[in-house]
């Protein structure tokens, strides 16, 4: 898995993120982001007073994931991203945004972010994440079995990486700007800090569906093995690199490595890390600013998927999309 994608820039870091939590991640996320970014924390709180000032929805999404990232309470976040939905009731990244937000504040109560989700999005599985997690802190079977089949025939997996990327950055450049206008060097900046800042905010929580789908549960409970699977595959088509790998990584610790299904997704699997060592290569992967590429905001803007956008600069330096045969992978052939 990769932090641009989902993260290329520190994909080489993050290579066994299948086997840790998602807290753990996010955290990784974070300090990394922090890292490579550091000289921007002096005007952080300046910048976000400034986009709070403006109060358009993409400036107040910006402004609550700057707030909230790497705090460890609630910093007020989820009141700031509650406004940008109502502003823009229809925006499927604000909508899932609002819920992860939630998840950060004491007082949030997730069903109401969680509902507004669904009516937005309701072919996203993204959505039934929380629904997954209550029912497994109840033990509630019946419960699990339900979400993890409404996950797995769910469309789509997406945490809108790159849309929200796409959104905020313009308004933190311009919060920044010294000019008539951002400079070149200014939204490079801003879009690198967005990076960072959305890949720690916008994964989904995964423990109640590991949980859910090992050991004694997939012995015990009539039927569950095939619900997992099948949810498996849900939770791999994914709009970021890291949640797609998630998912496959799920799937090959459910089927038989000499099985059909176990082979198909290996293949799967090969192709998926290839693409990501290779990202991890490009320039939009670097962490140094006079490297990042200029166009990496219009190609985020005309690509839902990371994935998709990974390919664009693919083509750019002429490297093929897929593994070339004798190509073999430094990860472990099955995570654990």
């Amino acid at each position: 898995m990769s932090c641009a994608p989902l993260f290329g820039r520190w994909g080489s870091r993050v290579g066994s993120a299948a086997t840790i939590g998602r807290a753990g991640i996010a955290a990784l996320l974070a300090s990394l982001a922090h890292t490579a970014h550091a000289d921007a924390a002096s005007d952080r709180t300046a910048a976000i007073d400034r986009l709070i000032t403006k109060g358009t929805p993409n400036s107040l999404a910006a402004a609550a994931t700057l707030q909230q990232f790497g705090a460890e309470s609630d910093s007020g976040a989820y009141r700031l991203i509650a406004r940008a939905v109502q502003l823009a009731p229809e925006r499927r990244d604000l909508a899932w945004l609002a819920v992860r937000l939630c998840a950060s504040s004491s007082d949030c109560d997730d069903s109401v972010p969680e509902k507004h989700l669904r009516e937005v999005d309701p072919t996203n599985g993204i959505g039934l994440t929380g629904a997954l997690t209550r029912a497994q802190r109840k033990n509630d079977l019946a419960a699990i079995d339900g979400a993890l089949n409404a996950i797995a025939n769910s469309e789509r997996f997406y945490v809108y990486f790159t849309p929200l990327v796409a959104a905020t950055a313009d308004e933190l450049a311009a919060v920044w700007q010294k000019g008539a206008g951002p400079s070149p060097k200014e939204t490079a900046r801003a879009t690198m800090e967005m990076m960072g800042v959305m890949a720690a905010s916008v994964l989904p929580p995964t423990q109640s569906f590991t949980y859910s789908c090992k050991g004694l549960a997939l012995e015990r409970v009539p039927g569950r093995l095939d619900l997992c699977r099948r949810a498996a595959r849900g939770f791999a088509r994914a709009d970021t690199f890291l949640v797609e790998g998630l998912g496959l990584s799920l799937q090959q610790q459910l089927w038989p490595l000499d099985s059909p299904e176990g082979k198909a997704i290996a293949a799967q699997r090969r192709v998926f890390q290839y693409r990501m060592a290779q990202y991890s290569r490009l320039a939009i992967s670097s962490a140094k600013l006079d490297e990042f590429p200029a166009d990496a905001l219009q190609v985020f803007r005309t690509h839902a998927r990371e994935q998709d956008a990974a390919l664009v600069y693919f083509a750019k330096a002429g490297a093929p999309a897929d593994p070339p045969p004798k190509w073999t992978s430094q990860a472990l052939p099955r995570v654990p």
